[in-house]
């Protein structure tokens, strides 16, 4: 499980609204999950008025967790670890796996379903903004400029994660400073987030629109993609799997996941590799066997075109940096 921001009041969970009835008392503290539908630890942090940064870590989630999303507020929800299905009041459905980002803009506070469709691991960050405050300093962003991410009010839309989006969420999930210094070191960590995601190409809003056997298509198509990093399909069987020409899953693929189908393994790779290497006896032959490179060196080549770091190079920074 990764280790969870300290913070020096803790609570038991009992409903989905506690962390936002206790922001209005606390500033940071946890909430220890111990429900047949997950158990383990949420963190709440207050940073300043109308902005909030949660952590969500269970092991072995499972079945239907409740999600409040209160009102006037944009919350972006990105999921690193596991695979959820979030259901609207307005029967919208959004599956959540590990690397997206689903961004909600809601006018009154409301309860989301969120169905686990198997037991696992679910390690998610959630932002959630005062769309004013973020016009205002230190972030000072424009209207167009929320409008590259965030949905009109009362809508949703889901975004990819790329490799520098997903590290940016895992530093907030797992800060590497002590407690008195997370205010400051969160809120850097959040204009980055911002400022990241602001660098991404403009992205339409995959929205569930659509024919519904489209839309299950093309979610079955990116589970074949990754079921198997080193043995992915190729596109003809993909193509035959799902029921799709190959022309229309390359272009609808992108429409609806917002990536190419290539950007969409290479970036599940990426951070694949980065959860192996950080088991220092995996020999980085073995990692890169794993992701389906048939010489070590080409995934080197590849891990470095992407991070800027050799695996080793990666691993003797992350050594260091938890040993401070």
């Amino acid at each position: 499980m990764t280790t969870m921001p300290a913070a020096s009041r803790q609570y038991d969970c009992h409903s989905s609204t506690d962390w936002f009835a206790l922001s209005a008392q606390h500033d940071a503290f946890r909430l220890r999950w111990d429900q047949p539908a997950g158990r383990g630890w949420e963190a709440c942090y207050r940073l300043a008025p109308g902005l909030w940064l949660r952590t969500l870590d269970l092991e072995q989630a499972s079945g239907c967790l409740p999600a409040w999303i209160p009102g006037g507020h944009l919350t972006l929800a990105g999921m690193l670890d596991g695979a959820t299905a979030l259901e609207t009041p307005e029967g919208e459905a959004f599956e959540l796996g590990d690397g997206r980002l689903l961004c909600s803009h809601r006018r009154q506070g409301t309860a989301f379903l969120d169905r686990c469709p198997e037991p696992g691991r679910y390690l998610m960050v959630l932002l959630i903004l005062d769309p004013e405050r973020l016009r205002r300093p230190p972030f000072g962003l424009t209207a167009s400029d929320v409008a590259h991410f965030a949905p009109g009010i009362d809508g949703n839309r889901r975004l990819p994660l790329d490799a520098a989006l997903h590290r940016c969420l895992r530093d907030m999930a797992a800060p590497p400073v002590e407690p008195r210094r997370l205010p400051l070191y969160l809120q850097a960590k959040i204009s980055e987030f911002l400022c990241l995601l602001l660098s991404a190409p403009a992205q339409a809003s995959p929205a569930p629109g659509g024919e519904p056997r489209d839309r299950e298509a093309l979610e079955a198509a990116r589970r074949r993609l990754l079921v198997d990093l080193a043995r992915p399909p190729h596109l003809a069987e993909l193509s035959r799997a799902i029921g799709m020409s190959e022309s229309k899953l390359k272009q609808r693929f992108r429409e609806y996941h917002g990536q190419s189908l290539s950007d969409c393994l290479r970036q599940a790779r990426l951070r694949e590799a980065e959860r192996l290497l950080g088991d220092e006896r995996l020999p980085i032959a073995r990692v890169a066997e794993a992701l389906g490179y048939e010489h070590p060196a080409n995934f080197t080549t590849a891990f470095k075109r992407e991070l800027g770091l050799t695996p080793r190079d990666y691993r003797k920074h992350q050594r260091q940096r938890l040993a401070h």
